[in-house]
């Protein structure tokens, strides 16, 4: 007997979600200036290649940085409008910059994609300077001393965010380095997301020129401040770094080991090796 054979079940098949991009940009509010640093390994749907996910914007009495996290084209679209809008001859105040961002975040609204961007200026004649990260609805929310965007949701940035957020206000040259091992930290535990090289962009008073010898790039002066992106040498911070940590773990295990007399000398070796490099 010939059974008549039925038409299998249908299954409606769902296009693969297109792979979120994930970066780590950390923004830095500080007594002296602001830091923003980023990684640079941009991730696609089966790809990455490197790339610098900061920018600066100079007008004429003030300047900015910028970085962000997110779809790629959405950021190029972002800065050419921005670039446009804010120019070397424009006369701008707090209220103009930030009516200026949200004006280009507000251009890409139909886009489906997402785009996040963290920004720094100073103003001429203003006493501090300003650190704004937008939200995902497109508003700016001011940043009272630093923030993640890209990797913010993870459980090691808000590790590494809530020990920070315990120590008073820090310099440029600090911020510099805690930008330097939060990016780190995120290559090292999910380097899928967050990789390559890093990248810095500051804003600083013109009297406060203290940092590590391995920078490159040349400064932008502007009256009592100025702009300045590293792009080179972060492989030795973060080496630096890694050997102060790692000397700062073995000290606490020294410390809490009841079988072995605890030696200071342990420590101040590899503190005062770090404190000569990073203040040279």
């Amino acid at each position: 007997m010939i059974s008549l054979r039925h038409r299998p079940p249908h299954f409606p098949v769902k296009r693969p979600s297109r792979r979120q991009t994930v970066t780590m940009v950390v923004g830095f509010l500080c007594r002296d200036g602001v830091v923003i640093g980023a990684d640079t390994q941009v991730t696609g749907a089966n790809y990455t290649f490197p790339e610098c996910k900061l920018l600066n914007f100079e007008w004429h009495n003030g300047s900015g940085i910028l970085g962000y996290a997110g779809d790629r084209d959405l950021f190029k679209s972002f800065s050419r409008d921005l670039l446009s809008s804010i120019h070397d001859g424009a006369t701008l105040n707090d209220d103009d910059i930030r009516a200026t961002l949200i004006d280009c975040l507000a251009a890409l609204k139909a886009r489906k994609d997402a785009l996040l961007i963290m920004a720094g200026y100073w103003i001429d004649g203003s006493r501090f300077p300003s650190l704004v990260n937008s939200t995902s609805s497109q508003k700016l929310v001011d940043v009272a001393d630093c923030e993640v965007i890209g990797y913010a949701d993870s459980p090691l940035a808000r590790y590494l965010l809530g020990r920070f957020r315990e120590l008073p206000r820090v310099t440029v040259q600090q911020a510099r380095l805690y930008a330097v091992d939060f990016i780190a930290q995120a290559k090292k535990y999910d380097g899928n997301f967050v990789g390559g090289d890093i990248n810095l962009y500051s804003i600083e008073d013109h009297d406060c020129e203290i940092w590590p010898r391995a920078t490159s790039g040349a400064a932008i002066v502007r009256e009592c401040k100025y702009t300045r992106m590293i792009t080179s040498g972060m492989d030795e911070w973060e080496r630096e770094i890694g050997q102060l940590n790692s000397a700062l773990d073995q000290y606490v295990f020294d410390l809490t080991n009841r079988d072995q007399e605890l030696s200071p000398a342990k420590l101040s070796g590899p503190v005062k090796v770090f404190r000569s490099w990073a203040n040279r």
